[in-house]
Formats: C-alpha cells, structure tokens, sequence
C-alpha cells in the first residue's frame, strides 16, 4: 500500500474507535443539582463582596475629586 492509502485508512479506523469510546460517555447521566444548588447560594455573597469593591472605587474617586476641588 503507498503513504497516501495508509493514511487515509486510519481516519476511519479513528472515527470508528472514537465513536465506541463516546457511546459509553453518554450512557451516564450527571446529577448537577447539588451543583446549582450550591452556585446559587453563593449569589448574595458575590453581590456583597461586588458592592463592596464599587463603594471602594466611587470613594476613592470622590477623595480624589475632594482633594484635587481644594487644591
């Protein structure tokens, strides 16, 4: 068999054998919710800690506005 022919007879034999390996992959189902559950607990300690850096920022900002008003 030439180069070519070896080569273009390996991409089915990749397609097969990739193919078997997935087909077991889907069978099993994950179970998130403990997943989602979690995520969303976790909703209001990231808005707190968001709040936070925004008050940090706007009141660093206004010091400086403060600062450059009365020099």
């Amino acid at each position: 068999m030439s180069r070519f022919n070896t080569r273009v007879l390996r991409i089915p034999a990749a397609a097969g054998a990739a193919l078997a390996l997935s087909s077991a992959a889907n069978a099993a189902a994950v179970d998130v919710a403990a997943v989602v559950t979690d995520i969303g607990a976790q909703a209001a300690p990231i808005g707190l800690i968001g709040a936070a850096v925004l008050l940090i920022f706007v009141g660093v900002k206004a010091f400086q506005w403060v600062r450059k008003a009365l020099s």
